[in-house]
């Protein structure tokens, strides 16, 4: 009697946290006055940037890679939001996981109106992300684009907003 024996996938690794993190920096997220935002999340991707740490998925022979995303703590002062982004968030091991930028996500309620990614260069405080967003009109979660298109924008949504997105230094 033949018997098929099932492959399990391999358990990708995990990063440990750091029981003490010393390093943080704080996002200024300013949304445009009347829009339907009444709250801001902010999630940090962190990625493992050593592949050898990574086990082999069977039978494709690919490395079996996890992103984790961290929600940040948000808290309104006045008329915007602070983000604080825990850098040191995880120990040091073998695999290095570092973060990857951050998703705002600009919320009615529990309702996802858009999200825009940020990148490495406004995490350090190089440039601003000044952008139009749209408030899902046609897709699961609106997205954010160019402030350039601001115009355009709210032409075809009128509830998209403009939001800015900065480094405190």
């Amino acid at each position: 009697m033949g018997m098929l024996q099932g492959c399990t996938s391999p358990v990708a690794p995990s990063p440990t946290p750091n029981p003490h993190p010393q390093q943080t920096l704080k996002l200024k997220i300013t949304v445009e006055k009347n829009s339907l935002v009444n709250r801001v999340e902010v999630l940090t991707s962190w990625v493992v940037t050593n592949l050898s740490c990574a086990p082999i998925g069977y039978p494709a022979g690919n490395r079996v890679i996890k992103q984790v995303d961290v929600p940040e703590q948000v808290e309104k002062v006045g008329d915007y939001y602070v983000a604080t982004i825990v850098k040191d968030r995880y120990l040091s091991d073998k695999c290095r996981w570092v973060g990857g930028g951050a998703d705002v996500r600009f919320m009615h309620d529990d309702y996802l109106l858009s999200a825009d990614g940020v990148n490495s260069d406004v995490m350090r405080g190089e440039r601003d992300d000044v952008v139009t967003c749209l408030t899902r009109p046609f897709v699961n979660a609106g997205a954010c684009g160019l402030r350039d298109e601001e115009k355009l924008y709210k032409s075809e949504d009128k509830h998209a907003f403009n939001a800015t997105v900065e480094l405190i230094k």
